[in-house]
């Protein structure tokens, strides 16, 4: 992977600014998520390494967007393939920590991701270690991998050959916030493929009626992976 510079930035963890139930016409807006975790199975106690968040309005144009590296409490696994070193998960806080901006991130929104199932077992996963009651369930969200046969010819899968087939850029797979930004690319592009009324219409009035509890977490700055290749922060109020 070449030399890393020691230098890290770190961004302060922000609270959703969306009230629960917050939507308009179109619906309630979207929370893109992406996690990097140590291994595939959370039966084995793989954990959530590193999370992104990137909130939509509901014509699919980002609003915000915010990301931190996520101490595992345990070996970070294939660093191959996330690029996460043991030092950079060490100085990042715990899932604990940051259970409730995650919380508030959420909030009133629709969950969204690509492979949604997988994102959200891990997060519910998450949460119930964190002790949050709060199933986060793909049922009630948008998973752009399942959507791909209805939007995309070719009938691709993976979040690559998705962006390649829909003309959306994906810089930094498998870093969480990269992988976020495409996933949200995606879902604009469906967006608007769709035209006013998207084929998830009935998840509306779920995501909107969720009952997210106050959880506590919300006082950690939160740890960005060293930079491996140029970073341009998208500025917004998350």
């Amino acid at each position: 992977m070449g030399s890393r510079s020691p230098a890290r930035r770190t961004v302060p963890l922000a609270r959703s600014p969306v009230h629960p139930g917050a939507a308009d016409a179109r619906g309630p807006g979207y929370a893109v998520v992406d996690v990097e975790t140590t291994g595939f199975r959370t039966s084995e106690d793989h954990r959530v390494i590193e999370i992104a968040v990137v909130h939509l309005d509901p014509a699919g144009e980002v609003t915000g967007e915010w990301a931190t590296l996520v101490n595992p409490e345990r070996g970070v696994g294939p660093e191959d393939v996330h690029g996460i070193t043991a030092e950079e998960a060490l100085l990042a806080p715990t899932f604990e920590r940051i259970a409730g901006t995650v919380a508030g991130l959420l909030r009133g929104r629709i969950v969204a991701g690509h492979n949604l199932p997988f994102d959200a077992r891990f997060l519910t996963y998450e949460f119930a270690r964190a002790g949050v009651d709060r199933p986060v369930d793909h049922r009630e969200g948008v998973c752009t991998m399942s959507w791909a046969a209805h939007f995309l010819r070719g009938d691709p899968r993976t979040l690559p050959d998705c962006c390649a087939a829909a003309g959306v850029p994906l810089d930094g797979h498998h870093e969480a916030l990269s992988d976020a930004r495409a996933a949200a690319g995606l879902l604009r592009h469906y967006i608007a493929a769709a035209g006013p009324v998207p084929p998830w219409h009935h998840v509306f009035r779920a995501a909107a009626r969720v009952p997210w509890p106050d959880v506590p977490g919300t006082e950690a700055v939160g740890v960005r992976r060293r930079a491996r290749r140029p970073f341009s922060a998208r500025p917004g109020p998350l």
